[in-house]
């Protein structure tokens, strides 16, 4: 009994060991090819070499060595992606080694004559590894080779005796199976083309403040290793007499402001730099590599911008806002956090002056 657990704790060690490590990628679509090619690569293997074992009844050298010697290449290739995890060599020895095999066995005819059912493994396996384009391309030279096997005059490419009747049906089959999987793989791609769109979108929107399209609080969280470590400069800015604007011309007024303040915020900054909604009326904004010099004057810019504007809210209604500003400096002294709340401090230093000004701390 304890013989009988001790072998099926080996089972179960050499399963766990030959399908692990191939889901630590932060690519689980990679992980999951990678999986996925490993798999077929074994049962590719093991089938291959049982049937070479098979094989070995017929008496027929040739065919049992062709069977091995595949069967070696399989291994060498399922060893080469344990250890490497480069599916793209494995993938290509595995499907070129399957036409060369499947070519042999139309060639020879194979066992009893069934070599050349195998080529109905071909389409699925070439467009999985290649993807649509590339896997018809593949599948298209495969079929030309088979048709010149099939048809050069007295079979001089045959050691195999066909009927005529058996090559058509397997070309025709053959021409079915690539459409299949041909129109199957189209829609995986196209739906995984509209899923990373999705995603895409998704993560997009959920990092931006739908009013502004500034990033908002969440997606500032996600650019802190953008942030953190770098030499910059901090702007906390702050739309004056917010509150006066929603009172006298409604809440969509306001959020008319923050739109164009936001705009002319947009205007005002480089690429690199970030610019965040930091809530309500207030604006967060990293200059970065920037002395605390250079930095003023990119506040000061953009403060002159936002006085000079003019902003059409409905007819009749013209508003005008200026910002309140506080600048402060971030380096590895002065990390994050700290260089925040000195930019909000500073900030308040100018609310408190008379607001329309730059603080520095």
């Amino acid at each position: 009994m304890e013989k009988e657990i001790n072998i099926l704790d080996h089972i179960k060690s050499f399963l766990v060991y030959i399908s692990g490590g191939f889901f630590s990628h932060e690519n689980v679509e990679e992980s999951l090819k990678i999986y996925l090619i490993y798999t077929f690569s074994i049962v590719s293997f093991l089938f291959v070499f049982f049937l070479g074992l098979f094989s070995l009844s017929s008496l027929s050298y040739e065919l049992n060595t062709i069977l091995l010697g595949a069967a070696f290449f399989l291994f060498i290739n399922v060893t080469y992606l344990k250890l490497t995890d480069n599916h793209h060599y494995a993938g290509y020895i595995m499907l070129y080694l399957a036409f060369a095999l499947i070519l042999y066995l139309i060639y020879s005819g194979g066992y009893d004559n069934t070599g050349p059912l195998w080529i109905f493994i071909l389409p699925p396996l070439a467009l999985f590894i290649h993807g649509l384009k590339k896997g018809l391309v593949d599948i298209a030279i495969f079929m030309i080779i088979i048709l010149f096997m099939f048809f050069y005059p007295h079979n001089y490419l045959l050691d195999a005796s066909y009927t005529m009747a058996f090559k058509i049906q397997i070309l025709l089959s053959f021409l079915l199976l690539i459409f299949l999987s041909a129109l199957y793989e189209y829609s995986k791609e196209r739906s995984l083309r509209k899923m990373k769109k999705i995603q895409s979108d998704l993560e997009f929107f959920l990092k931006r403040d739908p009013l502004t399209g500034l990033y908002n609080r969440r997606g500032y969280h996600d650019s802190i290793d953008d942030i953190s470590g770098k030499h910059g400069v901090m702007l906390m800015c702050d739309i004056d007499h917010f509150k006066k604007i929603n009172d006298t011309y409604g809440h969509d007024a306001g959020d008319f402001v923050i739109q164009e303040v936001a705009q002319c915020i947009r205007e005002n900054v480089r690429r690199e730099d970030v610019a965040i909604r930091w809530g309500g009326e207030e604006f967060l904004i990293f200059l970065s590599n920037t002395n605390i010099k250079n930095g003023y004057l990119v506040a000061e810019k953009l403060r002159e911008s936002i006085e000079r504007l003019t902003l059409f809210y409905k007819e009749g209604i013209t508003i005008r806002v200026t910002l309140s500003m506080g600048i402060s400096l971030i380096s590895n002294e002065v990390p994050l956090e700290e260089a925040i709340r000195n930019a909000d401090n500073a900030m308040y230093v100018s609310k408190a002056s008379g607001r329309n000004q730059i603080s520095k701390y």
